[in-house]
C-alpha cells in the first residue's frame, strides 16, 4: 500500500510543471488531509494505516525560502500480526504541531525539515484477533508527549499542494505492560520511537 502511495504522489508530482508564485513578505493558509502509515523503530511492528487532517500557516520570508507551523491530528502507533488472536494494534493518537523551514529549489517545489512537538490524546491498545479483548487503556510508563524530525518534499500547483513526509521520532514514548488478564496477549507491550510516512494534499491560499 505504501509503495502504490509513494508511485500515485511521484506521477503526480512529476506531471506539475507550473505553480503560483508567492511574493516575499506573503502569509498563506494551507488545510490539509491525507494517509499516514505509523510504526516504531523496534523491529516489531508493521504499520498502522490512518487519516490525517491539519492546518498549516507559512511565512515567505524570501523567494527561495519560508518558515511554517501548524496543528494537525497524528495517527501514530503500529500493528503487532502473529496470527490468530495474538493480533493487536497500539493507536496512540497525537495533536502535534509541526514546525518546519522551507527550501523553495525551483518555482512551487520545496525541501522541508523541522521539529514537530506532539501531545497525546489517545493511547489505546486494540485486540485484533480476539472479539472478546476489543480495547483498553494502556498501562505502563507511557509519556504524555512526542517530538519527532519531519523532514518533507512538496509542490504547489495553483494552490493545490502535495507533501510527502517522513516524522522521524527522536524520543522514546516509554513502555507499556503486557495485556493483564490473557495469555495469548503477553506479548503486548512495547516500548521505543514513533515514526510515520505521510502523504497529504491540501489547499492554500494568501491572507
Amino acid at each position: 500500500m505504501i509503495r502504490k502511495t509513494i508511485l500515485a504522489f511521484s506521477i503526480l508530482l512529476t506531471s506539475l510543471y507550473a505553480s503560483a508564485q508567492h511574493e516575499v513578505g506573503t502569509i498563506t493558509v494551507k488545510p490539509y488531509a491525507g494517509l499516514s502509515f505509523a510504526s516504531m523503530f523496534n523491529g516489531d511492528l508493521d504499520f498502522r494505516r490512518g487519516l490525517t487532517v491539519g492546518v498549516d500557516v507559512e511565512k515567505r520570508l524570501a523567494s527561495w525560502f519560508s518558515v511554517s507551523g501548524g496543528l494537525a491530528y497524528a495517527p501514530l502507533g503500529g500493528k503487532y500480526q502473529n496470527g490468530g488472536e495474538n493480533d493487536f494494534i497500539w493507536k496512540h493518537d497525537y495533536l502535534s504541531i509541526p514546525i518546519t523551514a522551507n527550501f523553495y529549489a525551483v518555482k512551487g517545489l520545496a525541501f522541508k525539515a523541522g521539529l514537530q512537538p506532539g501531545f497525546c490524546i489517545r493511547n489505546h491498545q486494540e485486540s485484533l484477533g480476539n472479539s472478546t479483548l476489543i480495547m483498553k487503556t494502556m498501562d505502563g510508563d507511557i509519556k504524555s508527549y512526542d517530538l519527532s524530525v519531519p523532514v518533507a518534499i512538496s509542490y504547489e500547483f495553483r494552490n493545490v499542494v502535495l507533501d510527502v513526509r517522513w516524522n522521524i521520532g527522536i524520543i522514546d514514548i516509554g513502555s507499556s505492560d503486557p495485556w493483564k488478564g490473557s495469555a495469548n496477549m503477553s506479548n503486548s507491550h512495547l516500548s521505543g520511537a514513533n515514526f510515520a510516512y505521510v502523504f497529504t494534499i491540501g489547499y492554500q491560499f494568501e491572507l
